[in-house]
């Protein structure tokens, strides 16, 4: 564990860097090839700054670290690479990784959302029901995150290892990136029975980075884990992005409260059927746990800030377990509709005119989301398959409040 390089240099991959830093291994930063943040902190170096107001400074001078972007040629291997860029760049990267890694690389991937290696573990796939498996079939990718099978085809062969990182970050253009609450990570090979000699690795790897500030646990079955956080991102990363509301503001609405105990319940649905044991199943009291903590409340997730960038968005947080749910054949209405309401507001948020981002507002009599005037003002937007939208949420939403009532 000599050299590990770290792809992507944002929030996530500064605080996982940060950390190995701080253990004394040697890292090589790899950021966007010509992009202007990458250049800034081939400059000027990373700063972190936790919870309780530390502060880690990188300097490209730091013994022991290296700053590069994806174009330079590099000859090494690395034994351990740390995936650390949106889901959605990841298939620009994946080649870069590959010629970086060989069969016997460990890859840790701290991505958001269902990963393209989901379908991977031939002992995972064998347990699940079998008209569920024909379903399937031969294409053991989701279009919705890996297109082609592209990405699996590259890195499949590698050590793959699944990261679910809470931590609330926010990333300045300067690079200054802030933790809002202690950071977890959860990890796990993704076909443990078949990487015994990798565990120990990743095991210790976990010790490191525990002791230098940020606890990282490893999980047997890291899928369960994935499930946890998607029902976290869904309830707070899409509305956010669909609104321009910090967690407390969507918290403080019933509308809102009561949609994603909805999206919970069709997240529960999918993972059940996926295998995901019903008591490791996302529920909304864990849901509420994380996002009521101090440090997330006031946090504008990471989907939103994207959108408030004009910057392509992880939408497939949503098409994924859409996409799971129509192969298993599984009706979930409401994600459905706000699967293509986000993909109104990804396009509407990069051609938009106005420094808004938002699509949705909530309306102050009632409650419920309506269209933002800006969005009503847009050429770009169907405005009348939005509304239809917006209707067939707010219906699901009243017959679940009477369900309730009843």
């Amino acid at each position: 564990m000599n050299k590990i390089m770290v792809v992507g240099i944002g929030s996530i991959g500064t605080l996982i860097g940060a950390s190995l830093v701080k253990a004394g291994v040697e890292v090589t930063f790899a950021g966007r090839d010509r992009s202007s943040y990458t250049k800034q902190i081939k400059q000027f170096g990373l700063f972190l700054f936790n919870s309780r107001g530390e502060k880690t400074q990188i300097l490209p001078n730091t013994k022991k670290v290296r700053f590069v972007d994806i174009t330079e040629k590099l000859e090494e291997v690395f034994e351990i690479i740390v995936v650390a860029v949106k889901s959605n760049c990841l298939a620009a990267v994946a080649p870069y990784i590959h010629a970086h890694s060989d069969c016997n690389s460990i890859i840790f991937h701290a991505q958001n959302g269902i990963p393209y290696w989901w379908f991977a573990d031939n002992n995972y796939l064998s347990d699940l029901n079998p008209s569920l498996l024909a379903r399937i079939g031969s294409r053991p990718y989701l279009h919705s995150v890996d297109p082609d099978g592209e990405i699996m085809a590259l890195l499949g062969d590698r050590h793959l290892v699944g990261c679910v990182v809470k931590a609330p970050c926010s990333k300045t253009p300067w690079g200054r990136v802030e933790v809002k609450k202690s950071p977890k990570m959860s990890v796990g090979l993704v076909t443990p029975q078949q990487s015994y000699f990798q565990k120990s690795t990743v095991e210790q790897l976990c010790q490191l980075l525990s002791n230098n500030g940020l606890t990282t646990t490893y999980h047997e079955n890291i899928r369960t884990e994935v499930g946890q956080k998607l029902a976290i991102n869904l309830a707070t990363n899409v509305l956010s992005a669909l609104t321009d509301c910090a967690i407390a503001e969507l918290t403080a609405n019933a509308y809102v409260n009561n949609a994603i105990g909805i999206i919970v319940a069709e997240l529960r649905q999918i993972f059940l059927i996926y295998g995901i044991k019903k008591a490791d199943l996302p529920s909304e009291a864990k849901v509420y746990a994380y996002i009521t903590e101090p440090g997330s409340q006031r946090h504008l997730p990471s989907l939103a800030q994207d959108f408030a960038r004009r910057r392509q968005g992880e939408i497939s947080l949503i098409t994924a377990p859409v996409e799971m749910a129509e192969i298993a054949g599984i009706k979930t209405p409401t994600l459905d509709s706000l699967a293509v309401l986000l993909q109104f507001g990804q396009s509407y948020a990069l051609n938009r005119a106005s420094s808004k981002f938002n699509i949705l507002t909530f309306d102050p009599a009632f409650g419920y989301c309506v269209l933002t005037d800006e969005a009503c003002q847009s050429p770009a937007l169907d405005k009348s398959k939005i509304s239809a939208l917006l209707a067939r949420l707010i219906q699901i939403n009243v017959s679940a409040l009477e369900q309730n009532v009843a």
